[in-house]
């Protein structure tokens, strides 16, 4: 339950609108009552998130600093949806009320006709959500969470306050992003002395290098049965964080999980290692998941090439346990094509998705020599379900009666279905 002092300071802070005033770089700085500093981001400018969001201590400041520096433009997808999903932070929105649960906006209204607040227009409704690292936002789960983001919301209005005397630049505001990364600059900071802000400088924390997770330990009575099996080929990998959210715990927010995709470009086949929601801090959960993966399908890689310095990292004891060769190689074609059919498997509609799991069972019945009566009679039947719907896509319907009939067009061919790759699920 959110307190009637957060909602009183944010539609308070919606009052201000300072985001007409300053933009999402222009951070400024709040001494929390307990020492922490909070560096707060104004957003709304551009008109479509309006927030404030407060970045807590060293970890979440560079969260922010990780996604303002980032080289976007030169990203995969899969590395702009990571670096997006990097905030740490706190943040009141403003939203419209179907972005809200039905519990949120009740209480939102029952505040507003309390406090003779009328909510109305576009993004009318404040939400309280909390950022972590790989995970989908979620809401505030404590009271101390609360306060952070009441005293945060205060500092803010108190810099509207001074904003409307001087010009940003007048009171020590920069545009961060128009600063040299490794720069040394200060920022404004307000502290609360006995009820009155006081204006201070600080020195806004420089970028920390990336750590990358390195297993500790590992499954190794299946690295010992790793050395058994002969060394084939060699593999292209890299660690991705999966495109779709998985929920263990009802009160935990969502998060995106990390998958293994590892390739035999020879064999054009993808090795199925179940993706894992704690690589971050526990990587030993990935290893030991590849490690199962390699013995249940009885391979083992003569040579690895991996995109990045992460995986490099995250296989190189692997690699001297099993005398695997490593090596970084950025240009890996065979890997690029898997994980552009992956992310657009998970970018298909319904409809995309049936037809390509019908291409698929034509292809396996093509490769096979298999007819119509080895399917099974499950199959047969759900084939046949779907054929009679209404209003049935005409290549759908081509390929069911394919899979049906395929002595109408003789013997099947590649021309005839679309084609899918492997899935590493």
């Amino acid at each position: 339950m959110i307190s009637d002092r957060l909602y009183g300071l944010a539609f308070e802070y919606k009052k201000t609108k300072l985001w007409k005033t300053l933009i999402d770089t222009e951070i400024f700085a709040v001494k929390l009552s307990d020492d922490r500093i909070g560096y707060i981001a104004i957003m709304g400018m551009a008109g479509e998130h309006c927030a404030l969001g407060m970045y807590i201590g060293k970890e979440g400041i560079n969260s922010f600093l990780t996604i303002l520096r980032a080289d976007k433009p030169y990203m995969t997808p899969f590395e702009a949806q990571e670096i997006m999903s990097k905030q740490n932070c706190l943040q009141c929105v403003f939203e419209g009320k179907e972005e809200l649960s039905k519990e949120e906006r009740e209480e939102a209204k029952k505040y507003a006709r309390a406090n003779g607040i009328r909510i109305s227009g576009k993004n009318a409704y404040p939400h309280f959500l909390k950022y972590q690292p790989g995970c989908y936002p979620w809401y505030l789960q404590t009271e101390k969470e609360q306060e952070d983001l009441c005293e945060g919301l205060s500092a803010a209005i108190e810099m509207s306050r001074l904003l409307e005397k001087k010009l940003p630049g007048q009171l020590g505001l920069l545009d961060i992003g128009r600063v040299d990364a490794y720069e040394e600059i200060e920022i404004p900071m307000l502290e609360q002395k006995n009820g009155v802000y006081v204006q201070k400088k600080i020195k806004l924390p420089q970028l920390q290098p990336v750590s990358w997770p390195k297993p500790e330990s590992c499954n190794e009575i299946g690295i010992a049965s790793l050395k058994k099996i002969k060394k084939m080929s060699t593999w292209e990998c890299e660690i991705i964080q999966f495109p779709e959210l998985v929920q263990s715990n009802p009160q935990e927010a969502p998060a995106f999980p990390y998958v293994f995709m590892m390739v035999d470009p020879a064999r054009d086949y993808i090795l199925p290692v179940p993706p894992v929601e704690h690589y971050l801090d526990a990587p030993e959960e990935l290893l030991n998941a590849l490690i199962e993966a390699l013995l249940r399908e009885g391979v083992c890689p003569k040579k690895v090439k991996v995109r990045d310095e992460r995986t490099f990292i995250f296989l190189e004891d692997f690699s001297k346990k099993l005398k695997i060769s490593l090596e970084i190689e950025e240009d890996l074609p065979a890997l690029d094509e898997v994980e552009m059919d992956f992310l657009r498997h998970f970018s298909m509609s319904e409809e995309e998705e049936m037809e390509e799991l019908i291409g698929a069972i034509g292809e396996l019945m093509q490769e096979e020599g298999l007819s119509p009566e080895d399917l099974p009679p499950e199959l047969k039947e759900q084939l046949g379900m779907i054929l009679q719907q209404e209003n049935l896509p005409g290549e759908m319907k081509d390929g069911i009666n394919q899979i049906f009939y395929p002595e109408k067009k003789g013997r099947l061919g590649k021309s005839d279905f679309r084609t899918v790759k492997p899935k590493s699920n």
